[in-house]
């Protein structure tokens, strides 16, 4: 899965900020706010990745168990799919 072409991610402090540039600026006139984790994850989503690496890549870096990372993950893909920005 990846996040779609279109969409430039910027970092401001403890907060990131994603925006719809070029063809995607014409069909989402979206700025999505995310935290450091969640920055994190799209970040790691901007190249081919599966899910099963999201997550051992979130382990790595919070040390978080399983459960936690799963659901925070699956949240996180939900609200991406709902603004169709995820290819799968």
């Amino acid at each position: 899965m990846k996040i779609k072409d279109g969409f430039m991610l910027s970092e401001f402090g403890d907060k990131y900020i994603v925006v719809a540039v070029e063809q995607q600026a014409e069909k989402h006139n979206i700025l999505i706010t995310l935290n450091k984790t969640a920055g994190f994850v799209w970040q790691l989503l901007e190249n081919e990745i599966s899910y099963d690496d999201i997550i051992n890549a979130m382990n790595n870096k919070y040390d978080i168990d399983l459960k936690t990372a799963k659901a925070d993950l699956d949240s996180f893909l939900t609200a991406v799919r709902s603004k169709d920005l995820l290819d799968e």
